[in-house]
Formats: C-alpha cells, sequence, structure tokens
C-alpha cells in the first residue's frame, strides 16, 4: 500500500512540475514598402507654347491635374538661357509664378507626401513667356524629321545626319538660327545641360557609336526669341 501511494504522489508531482503549454508564435506581418505619391499630368500652358501672355504683371500660371496620394508640391522652372532653376512650394494647382519676360523655361511638378520620403516628377514641358506686350512672335517648334524618334540607324564614317522644319510667323526662313543638342542622357537633353552645337542650316551631321541610344532637341532662334522642339531618341547599329 505503501507502495502504491509513492508511485502516486510521484506521478502527482511530474504532472504538476511539467511544462506549462507554451503562447501561440505572434503572427509576423512584413512592413509595407514606402509608395511613391502620384506623378501629376500638367495642364497649361502647353508644351512647347510659343507666345505665352502674362497673368498680371511678369506672372504666369501653371496648371496640372492634383493627385490625392501627394499632400504638397515643388515646382522647378528653369530659365533655359541663364539655365538658373528655381523652385517653389504649392499645395494645389494653379500656381502663379513671377517670371522674367521674352525668355524659354522648362518646367515640371514634383509630387510629395507627408507619409514618405519618396517623390514623383511630372514630365518636363517647355514655353516661351511673352509677358504683357511683346509683339514678336517666337519660332514655332522645331520639326525633328530624321532620325525619326524611337528609329534605329546606320552610322556613315561614324557620324549620322540630323535635319529638322522650323517656321516663324514673322521672321524669314533663311534667318532663323539653332542650336542642336544630342546626347545620351535624356534629362540632360531636355534642359539643355549638353554641348550645344550651333547652326545656320536645318541639317547637321554629328559622331556616334555603334550600340549606343542618343536623344536630341533643337532650339530655335530668330533676333528677339527661341523655342525648343521636342527631344526625340534613335539606336545606332
Amino acid at each position: 500500500m505503501i507502495r502504491y501511494s509513492i508511485i502516486l504522489v510521484f506521478c502527482f508531482f511530474m504532472i504538476s512540475c511539467g511544462s506549462a503549454p507554451s503562447e501561440a508564435p505572434t503572427p509576423f506581418t512584413p512592413a509595407q514598402p514606402e509608395k511613391a505619391p502620384d506623378a501629376v499630368e500638367l495642364s497649361k500652358p502647353l508644351n512647347n507654347t510659343t507666345c505665352l501672355e502674362a497673368v498680371n504683371t511678369n506672372q504666369v500660371q501653371l496648371t496640372w491635374t492634383p493627385v490625392t496620394s501627394a499632400t504638397s508640391y515643388e515646382i522647378k522652372i528653369t530659365n533655359l538661357k541663364t539655365n538658373v532653376t528655381e523652385t517653389k512650394t504649392a499645395t494645389t494647382s494653379p500656381a502663379l509664378i513671377t517670371l522674367t519676360a521674352g525668355e524659354t523655361y522648362a518646367w515640371s511638378v514634383v509630387s510629395k507626401s507627408t507619409k514618405t520620403s519618396l517623390t514623383a516628377t511630372s514630365p518636363v514641358w517647355k514655353f516661351f513667356f511673352a509677358g504683357t506686350g511683346e509683339s514678336s512672335l517666337a519660332p514655332n517648334p522645331a520639326q525633328l524629321l530624321s532620325p525619326a524618334s524611337g528609329e534605329s540607324v546606320d552610322a556613315v564614317s561614324g557620324q549620322i545626319k540630323l535635319s529638322w522644319k522650323a517656321t516663324d510667323a514673322d521672321t524669314p526662313f533663311e534667318s532663323l538660327t539653332y542650336e542642336v543638342y544630342v546626347g545620351e542622357d535624356f534629362a540632360k537633353v531636355a534642359l539643355g545641360e549638353v554641348p550645344k552645337i550651333k547652326s545656320t542650316s536645318s541639317t547637321i551631321s554629328v559622331p556616334v557609336q555603334s550600340g549606343k541610344i542618343y536623344y536630341w532637341m533643337v532650339k530655335t532662334m530668330d533676333s528677339k526669341s527661341a523655342s525648343y522642339s521636342s527631344v526625340n531618341g534613335f539606336r545606332v547599329n
């Protein structure tokens, strides 16, 4: 009897001292990656506007389509003659910006959010700001003819011929002059941050390397003002 009592006590002790049931592990929830706000779509002035008038004295109105994922915006506007960029802050569209009349500008809008440090940038558009009482029209933006955008071309003796067409409502065609920007970086070409090639004709030849992609843009000038073409790209076979 004593023997059985000892066995029961021992079993009870083993059961009582057994490890407590472990708690279920907390499910691991991975952190959600940061997401940049959406890029806006620019509205006005339209890209390559050649004679934008002032809203107020020396002020232009820049308009874009706001996005719900952004809490503020940065407007970047570059004077393409001086290559100086100014940055203005706005909470919504439109925005009034004071500029020097008689100059060509490039502008874009950066979407920002208080929820993230990531940003998104719109495409870059250009316009000529005539200001108030400007009687001379800027040349029409050059139409890039060859190579066509996205075309693959064969170099001849390491060179490619670029050709375009330009017109001006109040300046004879033969009086127009040009600056051509060619490079491998789209953004630098669009902002004129690559070496420029001056020309008095609408055709030039430029050196290229096989297997590379190049971008090009043409600035058309009369005696008072200028305009910029779109930026086209081509691949060299």
